[in-house]
């Protein structure tokens, strides 16, 4: 009765009228106030844009303020600035336009959650999602990200999206934070912020918060293998999906460097007034500068501000961590696309030169999507195996002519993610075909099971523990099964990933790559 009467309360102090739905359940009560949400659907609740922490520029999240007032949860919050640069921005129309246009401002740090109606069954296991795009650009403000249909066709399942810092404000390898004891890879410490607040509030929408696995892709897959390395005594997260990304991605050297990169921080700081000399006064400016003109600055410079290697959330001695299994050992399900490579080339060379031939990108792809992200999948799963982690690895096949708009973009880096999410309607290059809805219910009750028992729920699905030389990697969306799985042993897609024959293709890489530059 007394959760009842505290939200009429605060209904009667604003003077609103909102409508308490036994069924519906769209008034509920966080650690920080009474949140407003909606029936999306009949059976699914939709919260949005509710502050999981706050943060000045370049400080570390803390918990968000108290409220006194119901939070509208009816719409998305700004997301936090993107990096918008020619080369992101052609990879957002080639994946189908979303995150172009919409709101940007440091005022981001915000979670959204789709669970089910209260109707149906609560204390449900939850999945964490975390967006991808190199830590540059990203947003859970998309459309393909909406948890809605997951939750409208399965139950006990709850969908959660967060955003978190990016580019300069996410990592801005600024000299003034070296000396101290903390991170200044803040996009991460948004994640492990966005985990705890999922922990702590997750049950008053219905969910378990004993019950919660995280979920990425790209860079968001990425995040959540750093989180399984920094935290590996962790007791919040139960299982994690990884959708083409680990931190191979930050070894290589693409997404973090090896110490503070002074030299960047320097460039734009000059560029927006602030000057080269690196103490408080020139920290100082550069905190007052406008967002919007800071992230300017950013695109013009060329720049891509990366993670800087810290031993707090990222670790200068990884490999001897992955060799003992240092990191959270907790079920994982991983894998990659078939060809993760076309819509990085063809994008590069639309850039480059207005036009991309497809031989040529499809060449160039199949060595960057092997060298990056095929090998990696294997790596990564042979270190859980090693540490008696129940593993299980994916292999996604399909094509589809909403997702992919050219001959040369086949089954393309993120192009399933709206096949795991159920939103592929949202796509304005073509209508779904009957195959593409079938994989796209196939996928998401795998997902789902994961979620549900991270240790069993794949197995009762009927899917093998990963084993290299048996009929274990699942094959999902093509030839053999375009509409579900069909199984192959995992050292046969590896079989270029020793070593040498790496080292060869990279090579090779390069030497085309420059034929295209």
């Amino acid at each position: 009765m007394r959760s009842l009467i505290l939200p009429l309360l605060y209904s009667a102090l604003l003077g609103r009228a909102f409508t308490i739905n036994a069924d519906g359940g769209t008034l509920v009560t966080t650690e920080e106030g009474v949140v407003a949400g909606t029936l999306v659907l009949p059976t699914v609740r939709q919260f949005l844009g509710i502050p999981f922490a706050s943060a000045g520029r370049w400080e570390a999240p803390s918990k968000p303020a108290k409220r006194s007032s119901i939070l509208k949860a009816d719409k998305f919050s700004d997301t936090c600035l993107q990096l918008k640069t020619p080369g992101n921005l052609e990879f957002l129309k080639l994946a189908g336009g979303q995150g172009i246009d919409i709101p940007e401002s440091e005022n981001c740090l915000t979670v959204n959650i789709w669970a089910p109606s209260t109707s149906r069954k609560q204390k449900t296991a939850v999945l964490l999602w975390i967006y991808g795009g190199a830590f540059q650009f990203g947003s859970s403000n998309l459309p393909i990200y909406g948890g809605q249909n997951i939750v409208r066709d399965h139950d006990d399942i709850t969908i959660v999206t967060f955003n978190y810092r990016l580019n300069i404000f996410g990592q801005p390898n600024a000299p003034q934070l070296a000396n101290g004891h903390d991170s200044q890879n803040f996009g991460l410490l948004d994640l492990e912020a966005a985990v705890q607040w999922v922990h702590d509030n997750i049950a008053a929408f219905g969910g378990d918060p004993n019950r919660i696995s995280i979920f990425g892709q790209s860079a968001g897959s990425t995040a959540a293998d750093a989180y399984s390395f920094s935290h590996p005594h962790d007791t919040i997260v139960k299982g994690i999906i990884q959708q083409s990304g680990n931190l191979a991605l930050v070894t290589n050297g693409l997404l973090a460097n090896p110490t503070l990169d002074e030299t960047s921080w320097n460039a734009i700081s000059e560029a927006v007034g602030c000057g080269n000399v690196t103490n408080s006064a020139q920290f100082s400016c550069m905190k007052a500068i406008p967002a919007r003109t800071l992230e300017d600055a950013v695109i013009q410079s060329g720049i891509n501000f990366k993670f800087i290697v810290d031993d707090i959330t990222l670790f200068s001695d990884l490999a001897q961590r992955r060799a003992s299994g240092n990191f959270l050992r907790v079920p994982v399900l991983g894998g990659s696309t078939l060809n993760e490579g076309d819509i990085f080339v063809v994008a590069s060379q639309l850039v480059a030169s207005g036009s991309a031939v497809p031989f040529s990108t499809e060449i160039m792809s199949d060595i960057m999507t092997q060298t990056g992200f095929t090998c990696n999948a294997g790596v990564t799963a042979q270190d859980r195996l090693k540490a008696k982690v129940p593993t299980w690895r994916y292999q996604y096949q399909a094509v589809f002519a909403n997702q992919s708009p050219r001959q040369d973009m086949r089954a393309y880096h993120a192009s399933e993610i709206p096949i795991v999410f159920g939103t592929y309607n949202t796509s304005t290059f073509a209508p779904p075909t009957a195959d593409e809805i079938a994989l796209s219910k196939y996928m998401q009750t795998a997902w789902v099971a994961f979620a549900r028992n991270p240790t069993q729920g794949l197995v009762n699905f009927g899917w093998p523990l990963y084993n290299p030389t048996t009929l274990s990697t699942a094959q999902l969306g093509n030839l053999a099964n375009s509409t579900g799985v069909s199984f192959i042993q995992g050292s046969l897609i590896d079989t270029v990933c020793s070593s040498d024959d790496l080292n060869q293709l990279q090579t090779f890489s390069s030497q085309l790559a420059s034929n295209f530059a």
